[in-house]
């Protein structure tokens, strides 16, 4: 009697609790509005519904389950009063298949059809095979076969049975490569579907309408697993032209929720950073065995840059004869400066899926100011490199990112932009170019070695051949070092390196220099080293 009694209170309870779920009015909404940020986004969703007369408790069903519940904002156009805003997670809804996991589906089941149709075929082989062998025993016990009549029966028996087994090799060909396709579709539907099974987020509203009435409501919430990544594409024509820099965003998201063709904004903000300012602590020194030990108990907290932008940026066709050169986003791309950070709307709609797949999105093209020039070190390498010396970046709202590098049309190669670089102008190699020599040999006849007392003396030279076989002049850097000491034993004189500027510190030897077309250049430079005997020094 008392577990009837309980029982019966449990399913009063579970049905209450089913009675107040029903009170909710699921509302659809739409994804309309994407903010994304470094590592995060916002989203803003519409949505319009009835309300009846008194309470409304609203649903708003098939959201992303990295929704942060602090930041969820509910607003509404109506005769309503919204009266309180939360939030859950539903483990009980499954998510509704896409359209990959429908034909996924509808592919693994045609697969498995055939595979059922070839395996009874191999049973109808199989028992035809049977009852072949089981009536072999030709004539009766008292009468034999004509020779004629045996060998056609033998010879029916052989070609029968080839081509069963023949047969029965194609059906298990065919068998072995179904199966293959039926695993490969069986493990991606399996993580199509465990993706659908993890829990949708609800935003619950509870408004209050004094008449029957229209709604419409304005969602807006921040999520995680989402974010952007900048990147850069930077085309020179030739050694003569200004640079033209792409900023790009790889866009991405796992979130739960795809966004469908949605207004795209993206921000240089960062709102999972810490927006504490620092505190500086007392720095407190003491000696500890005889040896100034300097220890701080400073907050660890990061201070966030802030982003300038003068707001110029240029947007423009080209035109080849009667083509137009095709726009990309960044021609739809408008530019904001807020108090802290940097937006780039993009009146272009967007569709970003759910599938952590980047997302590649142009925001800005720049033309930029450079100069080139030639480098080569040919101590390490012998081969010319040319270097575009770029002014201006520095003015543009750029973070750091990867660099693709194209040069007359042909991809040459990845740098990176290091937007924290506190310099004016911006080196980036723009590859090899073989059409400029440079040599580097050891002068045998003015290099020796020799004993003076307790030490050993090595005199060194070396020559540096440059040849242009461009068609036109050209700026080169070339770059070799002479050996520095801060060993007292070690003894250092330059002999010579005419024509190179020299840094005394770090024995770097630098000739700048224009080649004319098909003209060479020798460059010298000889040193001496003075060191004890019993001592082994690396000098080459």
């Amino acid at each position: 009697m008392k577990k009837l009694i309980l029982s019966s209170i449990l399913l009063f309870g579970f049905a209450g609790i089913l009675r107040a779920d029903d009170d909710n009015t699921p509302v659809k909404s739409e994804v309309k509005d994407v903010t994304v940020f470094i590592s995060s986004a916002q989203i803003t969703r519409t949505a319009t519904t009835t309300l009846q007369v008194g309470t409304n408790k609203l649903v708003f069903e098939n959201l992303s389950q990295y929704i942060n519940a602090s930041s969820i904002q509910v607003k509404g156009i109506g005769d309503f009063t919204i009266l309180s805003v939360s939030s859950q997670l539903n483990y009980l809804k499954m998510q509704e298949s896409s359209k990959e996991q429908i034909a996924f589906e509808d592919s693994l089941e045609n697969l498995n059809n055939r595979l059922i149709y070839q395996q009874s075929l191999l049973v109808v082989l199989s028992q035809e095979q049977t009852m072949i062998l089981s009536n072999q025993i030709l004539g009766g016990s008292q009468t034999g076969l004509k020779v004629s009549e045996l060998k056609e029966a033998a010879d029916f028996f052989r070609t029968r049975l080839s081509e069963i087994k023949a047969k029965e090799l194609a059906i298990n060909s065919k068998i072995k490569t179904i199966q293959t396709d039926v695993a490969k579709y069986t493990n991606q539907l399996s993580l199509l579907n465990s993706k659908k099974n993890i829990p949708t987020g609800e935003i619950l509203v509870t408004v209050s309408a004094k008449a029957k009435c229209t709604a419409s409501f304005s969602l807006s919430y921040t999520v995680t697993n989402s974010g952007w990544v900048p990147s850069y594409d930077l085309r020179a024509t030739d050694a003569s032209s200004p640079i033209a820099l792409t900023y790009k965003a790889s866009v991405y998201q796992t979130t739960g929720e795809d966004w469908k063709n949605v207004k795209l904004t993206l921000s240089t903000g960062n709102p999972t950073q810490s927006g504490t300012k620092p505190t500086l602590y007392p720095w407190y020194l003491y000696i500890y065995n005889n040896t100034s030990d300097y220890r701080s108990y400073n907050d660890k907290s990061q201070a966030q840059m802030k982003a300038k932008d003068d707001g110029d940026y240029e947007k423009s066709t080209t035109t080849s004869g009667s083509y137009t050169e095709a726009l990309t986003s960044a021609y739809y791309t408008t530019v904001s400066e807020t108090q802290t950070n940097i937006e780039f709307e993009i009146a272009l709609p967007y569709s970003i899926l759910s599938d952590g797949k980047y997302n590649e999105v142009e925001i800005q093209n720049y033309t930029l100011p450079a100069t080139y020039q030639y480098y080569c070190a040919p101590k390490i390498d012998n081969d010319a490199f040319l270097i575009a010396k770029v002014t201006g970046w520095e003015q543009y709202n750029l973070l750091s990112g990867n660099m693709n590098l194209y040069f007359e049309g042909t991809y040459v190669g990845k740098s990176y932009v290091n937007s924290k670089t506190t310099t004016d102008t911006l080196e980036i190699s723009l590859g090899r170019d073989k059409s400029i020599s440079v040599t580097r040999v050891k002068q045998k006849d003015l290099s020796s070695k020799s004993l003076i007392g307790a030490n050993r003396k090595v005199v060194t030279s070396w020559e540096i051949s440059v040849r242009n076989k461009k068609k036109q002049a050209v700026s080169i850097l070339i770059e070799d070092q002479i050996p520095v000491t801060t060993d007292k034993t070690i003894e250092i004189d330059k002999l010579e390196y005419t024509g190179a500027t020299l840094n005394e510190t770090t024995g770097i030897l630098k000739w700048n220099l224009t080649i004319n077309p098909a003209e060479t250049k020798k460059l010298k430079f000889s040193y001496t080293v003075k060191y004890p005997k019993d001592n082994t020094l690396y000098l080459e």
